[in-house]
């Protein structure tokens, strides 16, 4: 599949997907919005993965909205309006709910839309020069946008949510670190090579046991403790009796590393 404003390359069960607009600091409009949940639909669909990294290409990771598709929203009628809206916000749904471990390789300005597109990441590795914020506010917007209300206390904690959210602050990649937005920070140099070896670990895992962890994970964000163990032991159950399992066990006797296929 040819992308227009998205790089999607694969290599050792790894797909990376590169916001390929740098002269606009890969900011997100409608075509870029379509071609990324294309670029799921088509990893998920492919096999060819274990694990998806999203970054940015050249300084920035995504500076947010593209400004000209925000106008022409703005400028049309209510009901174009929020279904317009409603496309920016599947986005999030689509990268949250995709099946696979999503790692976010902040190389620059996380910005608006580009913050939410982190924060939908299961994983975020920063650069040490990387930038993040939510900034809606001082566009004169709502912050509660594109899911960030919901997942950022979710990582952040409250205090720090309501503070990121009413201020629309753009904090350094340290700060970002310590309140526990970014998993990690490293040199920029070293950025690719720390995603990459931690993305080449999740693949080597178990590709069902994966799956299940990550749906678990999400659903533990709105389902009561009783639901959730529920969930827990289907989930489990069908893990115990894959092949990948069997694989765990006789790999862990033998002394030798796991060799998981995903059945």
């Amino acid at each position: 599949m040819q992308f227009e404003t998205i790089i999607l390359e694969y290599s050792d069960n790894v797909a990376t997907v590169t916001l390929n607009q740098p002269d606009k600091l890969n900011s997100i409009g409608v075509r870029m919005i379509h071609e990324l949940m294309q670029a799921c639909d088509e990893i998920e669909q492919s096999g060819k993965a274990r694990v998806i990294v999203f970054t940015g290409a050249g300084r920035a990771f995504c500076a947010g909205a593209d400004l000209e598709d925000l106008q022409k929203a703005a400028a049309s009628k209510p009901a174009d309006l929020e279904r317009n809206l409603r496309l920016w916000f599947m986005l999030t749904w689509r990268i949250k709910n995709i099946e696979l471990p999503t790692i976010a390789a902040v190389n620059g300005h996380a910005l608006g839309g580009g913050f939410a597109l982190a924060i939908a990441c299961d994983i975020r590795i920063a650069a040490e020069d990387a930038r993040a914020g939510t900034v809606f506010v001082q566009r004169g917007a709502s912050s509660a946008d594109m899911g960030v209300s919901w997942i950022l206390p979710r990582i952040v904690g409250a205090g720090w949510a309501a503070e990121l959210m009413f201020t629309g602050d753009i904090i350094d990649a340290a700060k970002a670190e310590r309140i526990g937005l970014f998993n990690h920070v490293v040199p920029r140099d070293q950025l690719m090579q720390t995603v990459r070896d931690m993305a080449v670990k999740l693949a080597a895992g178990p590709p069902l046991g994966l799956k299940f962890t990550k749906r678990a994970l999400n659903r533990s964000m709105w389902e009561g403790l009783q639901g959730h163990l529920n969930l827990e032991c289907a989930t489990q159950s069908l893990a115990f009796l894959s092949d990948d399992f069997n694989e765990g066990v006789k790999s862990f006797y033998e002394k030798r590393p796991a060799q998981f296929k995903g059945s």
